[in-house]
C-alpha cells in the first residue's frame, strides 16, 4: 500500500541554526559512514550548502515525477526535499519547474539520488541548493504512485522524515532526528573545525607558540604512532 503522510516532527529551529555553522564533514565523522551518502551525490553549484529537516519522496518507478511534483504541497519553510530515485540514469527524477515549486514553498534544498533536467536553469534562475548525481536530457512520465514522508534510501543511507540533512561540496550527511541534539552538541564541544587544526590538544600552550609547532606534532599524530608497539621507526 502506498502512503502519503502530510506532516512530521521537525527539529527545533535553534538546533538547525547551530548545525548550519558546523563543518559538515566533522558531523559525518561523528555519525559514521553509514550516515554519509554516496559521494556521487554532489551540489550542482560547488558553493551550495544545505541544512534542514528531510521531507522524503519515493516514487514507485524511480524515473516517474508524479510524487515529486505532489510533494511540494507538504513542504514547510526550511525543509530539504530528499528523493529516493535509486540512482536512475535513464531519466530525470526532477526538473526546474519542480525546483521552482519547492522554492515557492520555502524549501531550503533538495537531495536527489538520481539525475535532473535543466541544470543550467536551476543554477542560474532558481538558486535553491540541489544535490544530485548529475544532469540528463530526458524525462519519462508523471503517472505512477509512490510514497511521501516515509523512510527511504538515498545515496545508500536510510533517511526518515525529520532527519537532519547537511550538505556541502564534500557531500551529504544524514543525522537521525533522535540523535541530532547530541551530535550537534558534541561537534560544538570540540569547537568549530575551522579552528580545530590549530587548537592545542590540552589547551595550555599559548596560540603563538602552538602554531610554531609542526602539524604532525600539534595534531597528536606523532605521539599516537610512537605508542604503537607494532610500528618500528627506523
Amino acid at each position: 500500500m502506498y502512503k502519503i503522510i502530510q506532516d512530521f516532527d521537525r527539529p527545533d529551529p535553534d538546533l538547525l541554526k547551530r548545525a548550519s555553522g558546523l563543518y559538515f564533514c566533522i558531523v559525518g565523522g561523528r555519525v559514521g559512514p553509514r550516515y554519509v551518502m554516496d559521494p556521487g551525490i554532489k551540489p550542482l553549484e560547488r558553493s551550495w550548502r544545505i541544512c534542514g529537516p528531510a521531507l522524503t519522496v519515493r516514487p514507485e518507478q524511480s524515473d516517474d515525477l508524479l510524487m515529486t511534483q505532489l510533494s511540494s504541497k507538504y513542504v514547510k519553510p526550511g525543509d530539504v526535499i530528499v528523493i529516493d530515485a535509486a540512482g536512475q540514469e535513464k531519466g530525470a527524477c526532477l526538473g526546474a519547474t519542480m525546483v521552482s515549486g519547492f522554492k515557492e514553498m520555502g524549501g531550503a534544498g533538495i537531495v536527489a539520488d538520481g539525475y535532473v533536467l535543466t541544470g543550467e536553469v536551476i543554477r542560474k534562475r532558481e538558486g535553491i541548493p540541489l544535490f544530485c548525481r548529475g544532469t540528463v536530457s530526458v524525462s519519462r512520465g508523471m503517472e505512477q504512485p509512490g510514497w511521501i514522508n516515509v523512510p527511504i534510501v538515498c545515496g545508500g543511507v536510510i533517511v526518515c522524515p525529520g532527519d537532519l540533512i547537511l550538505g556541502d561540496e564534500d557531500g551529504v550527511v544524514v543525522v537521525p532526528q533522535e540523535h541530532a541534539e547530541t551530535i550537534v552538541s558534541e561537534v560544538e564541544g570540540h569547537g568549530n573545525e575551522r579552528e580545530a587544526a590549530n587548537r592545542p590538544l590540552d589547551g595550555k600552550i599559548p596560540p603563538r607558540v602552538y602554531k610554531s609547532i609542526p602539524y604532525y606534532k600539534r595534531s597528536g599524530a606523532e605521539d599516537k604512532v610512537k605508542k604503537m608497539k607494532e610500528i618500528e621507526i627506523i
